[in-house]
């Protein structure tokens, strides 16, 4: 069994995407340090999640998943190294006797827990779009995050607010052994990682921390858009895994955040809401003794200046769209084709390529040797007209010749003569 397990149990929308991609990149050097990232995949983390949680969704998933938190805790025990971590944002839902027991199922090791956050003028809006990826239609303008007190909420104060999170993951835990980890203003993900591998004890590890992926965000514009579809979606769209696909991955994340990466704003009542709630939150933060990764000021509220989507004008929102139809139709063709490729048989599938590739090459063969071709008739006109020249420089060199020695002596008294002399000799000679 390890002697430690660090439990990152969220928040959501803290950089927690980037955090677990840095895991997951470099799990063979962490490994060789001792240190083990816990869960085969991120999908078996989330049903492992929602075991500890009792989401009664598991009922409508194959026994596989409701054994996923059986299998984090196996391999818990399993490892010899000396620390292992798991990390999903969602954990942070837990009641205090959910944690209570994830806590117990991993003794006898010493239990951390770990909880990130950011500043809570910015989780707002951040939640609003996560919800806005499965059919949301409340504009963020009109929209309040669910109070604690609602336990399924995945996306609302009990899981973006830290205090609530410390609180019931605590249990028994020593003090020393809750950290909590700030998200650094400005993003700075390599600064976020630094902070976060201290609190995990695997500060001493190198490990590669660019170019991993993060939570992808919608601009204003593009959320608007969204919202707006989400108003028209019913069947067959409808349940969390048809939206999670078509909503979310497809038309949010591929199609309209790369269109536009505008911040979202906030209203004046949601941005005073965020300051309540950010001093209630860091005054229990300041009394509970947990182990500060970061500085407290950094979850204060900083305002964004930006629109909401609200404020986005009609004519923007109608760039947006035509533009997201161009990117849909894109897609469809690239889907078609490669679905009618992967129609054919294997083995018409390796002929059509042998075709195509020997098509290919042929035309750029022919091409090749016509170009041979020409290259080599130019070399021949040139070569020809290169012989003519020497010839008649052999002719002219010869005129020279006869003129020094046959005309120059009887002609040099008379310049005019000799002149008309060589120019007619040279006419009839050539």
């Amino acid at each position: 069994m390890t002697r430690r397990v660090y439990l990152h149990v969220g928040t959501p929308k803290s950089g927690t995407t980037y955090l677990q991609g840095v895991m997951a990149a470099n799990r063979d050097r962490l490994a060789a340090a001792g240190v083990a990232v816990l869960g085969e995949s991120h999908l078996d983390l989330v049903h492992a999640g929602m075991v500890v949680r009792e989401d009664p969704r598991l009922e409508r998933l194959p026994s596989r998943a409701r054994e996923a938190w059986s299998r984090v805790v196996a391999q818990a025990h399993e490892w010899s190294g000396e620390s292992a971590v798991v990390s999903y944002e969602l954990l942070a839902g837990a009641t205090p006797e959910q944690a209570a027991r994830a806590v117990a199922d991993l003794a006898p090791a010493e239990v951390h827990v770990v909880v990130t956050a950011r500043d809570f003028a910015r989780a707002l809006p951040s939640a609003w779009q996560e919800r806005l990826k499965f059919a949301l239609v409340t504009p963020l303008e009109g929209w309040t995050p669910p109070p604690d007190t609602e336990v399924r909420s995945e996306w609302g104060w009990r899981t973006l607010d830290p205090a609530g999170v410390v609180r019931r993951w605590r249990g028994d835990l020593p003090v020393d052994r809750l950290h909590v980890v700030t998200m650094p203003p400005g993003g700075r993900p390599e600064e976020l990682w630094r902070r976060f591998a201290d609190a995990c004890g695997i500060g001493g590890i190198e490990v590669r921390t660019a170019a991993q992926p993060a939570n992808t965000s919608l601009g204003a514009g593009p959320a608007e858009v969204l919202r707006r579809v989400n108003e028209l979606v019913g069947d067959p769209v409808t349940g969390s895994r048809e939206q999670s696909v078509w909503l979310r991955d497809t038309l949010a994340h591929q199609i309209l955040a790369p269109l536009d990466q505008e911040p979202i704003g906030l209203t004046d009542e949601q941005y005073a809401a965020a300051q309540a709630r950010a001093a209630e939150s860091l005054a229990y933060l300041a009394s509970s003794g947990v182990t500060w990764h970061g500085s407290p000021e950094d979850l204060a509220p900083r305002r964004p200046f930006a629109r909401t989507p609200g404020e986005v004008p009609a004519s923007e929102l109608l760039d947006v769209a035509v533009q997201a139809i161009w990117a849909l139709l894109l897609e469809l063709r690239s889907s078609r084709r490669a679905h009618r490729e992967q129609a054919l048989p294997a083995d018409r599938r390796s002929r059509a390529r042998t075709v195509t590739k020997n098509l290919v090459l042929g035309t750029y063969a022919r091409r090749a040797q016509e170009a041979t071709d020409t290259l080599a008739e130019r070399v021949a006109e040139l070569e020809e007209q290169l012989a003519s020249a020497r010839q008649l420089e052999q002719r002219l060199a010869a005129v020279t010749d006869v003129v020094e020695e046959l005309l120059l002596p009887g002609l040099s008294r008379d310049p005019e003569l000799l002149r008309r002399a060589v120019a007619a000799y040279r006419l009839e000679s050539m």
